[in-house]
């Protein structure tokens, strides 16, 4: 399991919540110019690549999915995804175009892409799967209809309790219907955060931060629950730092300005307890927060079996760097 080694680059998740107590709540908030482009390069980025296309080959059908109906959309987020990367990194990432003919390479890895832009038969995987390959995100699109938005493709490797295979043709608030989205007066707020996603316009996406904890473990999706949930049952107060990792979603909203429908990025991260050391000021940040996390929210993120124990071992590190 890769862990964040930069800790410049690792989102910490506790920074609004010093003083009070994490609940969740409507947190989009809008971007400025120079961070719409999510990209983002890290040390950790070949070791990414590699452990995400396994499991996409490992379990393709768990891994990506779509529709038959979604390849514009598909050739719209392959264009999106191109143009970004060679903006923001164009000694990593650069693209030749000859018409629909375009060869995109990729420096870091070596590898080149040579396809006919808007023919799927010039691919050997469709588009949205062969150019999602190249970066570590996570990436979800949803179609805007009937004031709702409808998962229709679905390329998702670090999971957290959703599977492309098991959520594919679900609407936003199918989706999010178990979350306790209830905000600190007690507002339910799916209805909310969905109707505020109708709000975002092209150029213009959002962003948000998520999080959880995860047992020793890349992703929790569906499928698997046989194998990681038992695992959750070997944490203990002395292995909590290596086993237990902190796990951050930054998240992108953005509008695709053709199809109108809503790209979903997921930049996942992961820290274990241990390095939290590093950086004391987020050590007892994340204890406060952990320790008061409500039994159904820890229910709902599958933390529930290992969170007293968490708990416990932050303690535990928090008194013994006083004793020093």
């Amino acid at each position: 399991m890769f862990k964040s080694t930069n800790l410049d680059l690792f989102t910490f998740p506790f920074t609004n919540f010093k003083n009070k107590t994490y609940r969740y709540s409507n947190d989009l908030v809008a971007l400025s110019e120079d961070k719409v482009n999510f990209m983002k390069i890290t040390p950790e980025y070949k070791v990414q690549i590699k452990r995400k296309r396994e499991m996409l080959e490992e379990q393709p059908e768990v891994r990506y999915q779509s529709f038959p109906h979604t390849m514009e959309m598909q050739w719209e987020f392959v264009e999106l995804l191109i143009d970004l990367s060679t903006n923001k990194y164009p000694e990593h990432f650069s693209v030749e175009k000859d018409g629909d003919q375009w060869t995109f390479t990729n420096h870091i890895l070596g590898e080149t892409e040579t396809f006919i832009f808007g023919d799927e038969s010039s691919l050997s995987l469709e588009p949205y799967d062969m150019i999602g390959r190249h970066f570590h995100n996570d990436f979800m699109l949803m179609v805007n209809r009937d004031d709702n938005f409808y998962l229709e493709v679905a390329q998702e490797s670090f999971a957290a309790l959703f599977s492309p295979n098991w959520n594919l043709g679900m609407s936003f608030n199918e989706i999010h219907g178990p979350v306790p989205f209830v905000s600190r007066d007690g507002v339910e707020l799916t209805d909310r955060i969905r109707k505020f996603l109708l709000t975002i316009e092209p150029g213009a996406p959002r962003t948000r931060v998520n999080w959880n904890l995860m047992a020793d473990r890349w992703d929790v999706n569906y499928e698997t629950m046989d194998i990681w949930g038992p695992e959750r049952d070997k944490v203990t107060a002395e292995n909590a730092g290596k086993l237990v990792h902190l796990r951050v979603e930054e998240q992108w909203f953005i509008r695709m300005p053709r199809s109108n429908a809503i790209l979903f990025v997921l930049d996942t991260q992961f820290l274990p307890l241990e390095d939290l050391v590093l950086r004391p000021e987020w050590l007892e940040t994340t204890y406060f927060n952990l320790a008061d996390i409500p039994d159904y929210m820890a229910e709902y993120k599958g933390m529930a079996p290992f969170l007293p124990q968490s708990v416990e071992y932050l303690e535990n590190l928090i008194n013994s760097m006083k004793v020093k």
